[in-house]
């Protein structure tokens, strides 16, 4: 008997003990599986904050990387304000401007058409000066009278309209250190308005769809700006073709019979 009670007891301490969920008491595979459950958790958490950290950071730089640019002027521009927009006509623009001293003066500009007509396009200019504190500006605002290629009756001033700009400008003595024209390019227009369009090697060119921006170094103390309104030249060639294209001419003598009882 006391046999067999040794056995028994042998059996007891070699055998594990096991719980009522039939798992080993130390060490159980619940508690590991939890411990492991955990980790991935908090791995898993890490690589999110990671994954958002390094979008972010990305997303600040692309943000950083866009340079905003200014929108080429679409007229006559003093101090960031448009003063006069193209196709503003020469009585409107004469009130504006600060010479009142100024001198309108006309001319023609003679194009030959495919069909051969010699066509005077009337033209108007006026130039004045500006002088700022680092700068003198030699202004020459350009006009053009479209509505008299339609008839010659419409030859008064307000059926001249803007069509172009052209600026001169002069670095004034600025001691040290002394402004270039390099520096007015570098700094005012590229990093204004951005990546030219095209440059041939002398203008930095500018488009969009209302307007043309020419900037072109003279020399180091000198530059000059060319403007121009898209639109407003392609209303000019408009009104060429419909008054002396083969279609326009047949059409206008329709117009002209009319008033002719037979």
């Amino acid at each position: 008997m006391k046999k067999i009670i040794v056995y028994i007891f042998i059996a007891a301490v070699c055998l594990p003990i096991k719980g009522d969920d039939g798992l080993q008491l130390f060490g159980s595979k619940k508690g590991s599986e939890k411990d492991n459950t955990s980790n991935n958790s908090l791995n898993q958490r890490d690589d999110i904050k990671e994954d958002f950290s390094s979008s972010e950071v990305s997303s600040r730089k692309n943000i950083e990387s866009v340079i905003p640019v200014k929108r080429i002027p679409g007229g006559w521009v003093f101090r960031d304000e448009l003063l006069a927009p193209w196709e503003s006509n020469l009585p409107a623009v004469l009130s504006i401007i600060p010479d009142t001293t100024v001198e309108v003066v006309y001319h023609d500009d003679n194009r030959t058409t495919r069909e051969g007509f010699v066509l005077p396009i009337k033209r108007a200019s006026v130039e004045f000066q500006y002088t700022s504190r680092l700068t003198h500006e030699l202004i020459m605002l350009d006009f053009v009278n479209v509505d008299f290629i339609y008839s010659t009756t419409n030859n008064n001033d307000s059926h001249f309209i803007l069509e172009g700009i052209v600026k001169k400008i002069k670095l004034k003595d600025t001691g040290f250190p002394q402004l270039a024209s390099s520096d007015i390019i570098k700094h005012k227009v590229l990093m204004e308005y951005g990546t030219p369009k095209e440059f041939d090697g002398v203008w930095h060119i500018y488009e969009d769809v209302n307007s043309t921006y020419k900037v072109r170094e003279l020399d180091e103390r000198n530059l000059k700006v060319e403007l121009k309104s898209l639109k407003v030249t392609d209303k000019l060639e408009k009104a060429i073709d419909d008054t002396y294209s083969k279609q326009g001419i047949e059409y206008k003598k329709r117009l002209m019979v009319q008033g002719i009882d037979i």
